[in-house]
C-alpha cells in the first residue's frame, strides 16, 4: 500500500493547513510515567528568562522523544519504504523489539528516569559541532549533557510559554514547509529536533536497550554515521543497526512522512547535511 495512505490509516489522522502552525497531531504518544522522566538539577533554573526557557525545552523534549518512537511502532512491522534505506530486513524484529522498549506503550522507559540531563560540559566535548553527549552507559546513573546549540532545535509538543500563533512561533516549532515550517521535500537536518537529539543518546544506554547487535555507538568501525547522508543508504546495513543517528533519522522520517503527508526524496550532500547550528557541517550528538 501506498506509504501516505497507510500511515494515514494507521494514526486515523486528518490534517489541515492553517495560517499559524497547526498543533501537531500525536500518533500514540501517552503522558510520560514519573519513572521515566530524565532528571534535571541545577543547570535548569526554573525562572530562567526568556520563556520558554532551557527547562521548558527540554522537557518538552522528552515527550518529543517518546513520540517519535510512538511513530515508528505504528508502521515499522508493514514499512517497505522508508525501512530498507536505513536497516537490513532482517534486523527488523530486534529494531522493533528497541523502539517497543523504549517507547513502552507510549509511556518510556522506566530507566530513563535514571538519566541526569545537565548543560555544564565537564569534559569539554560539546567542541563546534556538539548537540549532545551522554556516558556511564552500564551504570545506573548515566548522564546526558546538552549542548548550548542544541537548545536552538526546535519542538515537537507543545512549549510552555510559547503559542503556536505567535509571530515567532517558527523559531521555537518544527514544521512542514506547507504549513510554513522548515521540513521540505527531502530527508535533512531540519528533522532534528531537540527531542531527536535526546532520543539518539537514549540508544548508548547500554543497559536499558540492551541490543543483541552490541552496543549502539557512533561513527561504527570508524565509518561516517552522523547526518541524513550518513545514515541514508550509505552506511553498511550491518553497521547501521549499531549506530545512533541510524534509529533517530529513521525514526524522524516515519514521524514527519505521517505529518507531513507525504514521501521525502533522499539528502542531498552539501544541502540537506549542512546544518547553520554547527557551521553548514553535521552536527554530533
Amino acid at each position: 500500500m501506498h506509504l501516505i495512505r497507510t500511515l494515514f490509516l494507521a494514526s486515523s489522522l486528518s490534517l489541515a493547513h492553517a495560517s499559524v502552525l497547526p498543533s501537531t497531531p500525536k500518533p500514540g504518544i501517552r503522558a510520560l510515567s514519573k519513572r521515566a522522566e530524565p532528571n534535571t538539577g541545577e543547570d535548569f533554573p526554573e525562572d530562567e528568562e526568556p520563556v520558554p526557557n532551557r527547562l521548558n525545552k527540554v522537557e518538552t523534549a522528552f515527550k518529543d522523544a517518546i513520540e517519535l518512537t510512538s511513530a515508528v511502532l505504528s508502521f515499522i512491522e508493514t514499512d517497505e519504504t522508508i525501512y530498507p534505506h536505513y536497516f537490513d530486513p532482517a534486523d527488523r524484529e530486534e529494531i522493533t523489539r528497541i523502539f517497543r522498549d523504549l517507547n513502552n506503550d507510549g509511556e518510556g522507559h522506566d530507566m530513563l528516569g535514571n538519566f541526569l540531563v545537565q548543560t555544564t560540559d565537564l569534559d569539554n566535548a560539546c567542541g563546534d559541532r556538539g548537540l549532545a553527549y551522554s556516558g556511564d552507559y552500564n551504570t545506573e546513573q548515566p548522564f546526558i549533557v546538552v549542548c548550548p546549540r542544541a537548545f536552538n532545535k526546535k519542538a515537537i509538543g507543545d512549549l510552555e510559554g510559547k503559542d503556536r500563533g505567535d509571530e515567532d512561533a517558527r523559531d521555537f516549532y518544527a514544521a512542514c514547509a506547507e504549513d510554513g515550517g522548515d521540513i521540505a521535500d527531502n530527508v535533512s537536518f531540519h528533522f532534528n529536533t531537540l527531542g531527536m537529539t535526546l532520543l539518539h543518546e537514549y540508544l548508548h544506554y547500554d543497559l536499558m536497550i540492551q541490543s543483541s547487535f552490541g552496543s549502539i555507538v557512533d561513527n561504527p568501525d570508524d565509518k561516517p554515521g552522523y547526518g541524513p547522508v550518513a545514515v541514508y543508504d550509505r552506511l553498511p546495513k550491518d553497521l547501521a543497526r549499531v549506530n545512533a543517528d541510524s534509529y533517530a533519522y529513521y525514526a524522524a522520517e516515519v514521524y514527519w512522512s505521517l505529518i507531513c503527508q507525504k514521501e521525502f526524496q533522499g539528502p542531498r550532500e552539501g544541502i540537506d547535511d549542512a546544518d547553520p547550528d554547527c557551521g553548514e557541517q553535521t552536527c554530533e550528538t
